[in-house]
């Protein structure tokens, strides 16, 4: 299976909402986790709208017959010299296929090409799939984020 990114816009917002209203899911997006419970539309939307100095790009699988959507990378502060990067897997039943650590390494390769050092992300301290995921493309933890968080680092540059 072939990963591709695409560039979201508005018109996946519907998609991305229901990916992250799926509690295996959004049992590792800190907020929602946090009050376990998916967004609500407006929050979502908001949350869309109110991003500044970021990239949304959809994760695309091809299998050489179809192409389709099944999941989300974020790259958030890109006016920071140190970005920060997250990605969702809405399809859970690709889940283990290797396309997670497929699609960060397009979107590091993308930093990088951009001029970025380091990227850095948080995860959820239960979150062992997310841990090992980043673990595999050599993210190193930090410390500690917010509650119940790691933080993780990659030098890229």
């Amino acid at each position: 299976m072939k990963v591709l990114l695409r560039e979201a816009t508005i018109n996946d917002l519907e998609l991305i909402l229901a990916w992250r209203s799926i509690p295996e899911v959004y049992k590792g997006l800190y907020q929602q986790a946090k009050e376990n419970r998916p967004l609500t539309w407006d929050e979502h939307y908001s949350f869309w709208h109110n991003r500044h100095n970021w990239r949304q790009w959809i994760i695309q699988v091809n299998d050489n017959i179809t192409t389709r959507d099944i999941g989300y990378i974020n790259l958030g502060q890109l006016d920071n010299w140190n970005p920060e990067i997250a990605i969702v897997i809405g399809e859970v039943t690709l889940w283990g296929k290797g396309i997670g650590k497929q699609s960060l390494i397009l979107a590091i390769d993308w930093l990088k090409e951009q001029g970025y050092e380091k990227v850095h992300t948080t995860i959820l301290k239960n979150n062992e799939r997310s841990i090992r995921l980043f673990e595999s493309v050599d993210f190193k933890r930090t410390g500690e984020g917010r509650e119940g968080e790691w933080t993780y680092e990659k030098n890229i540059g």
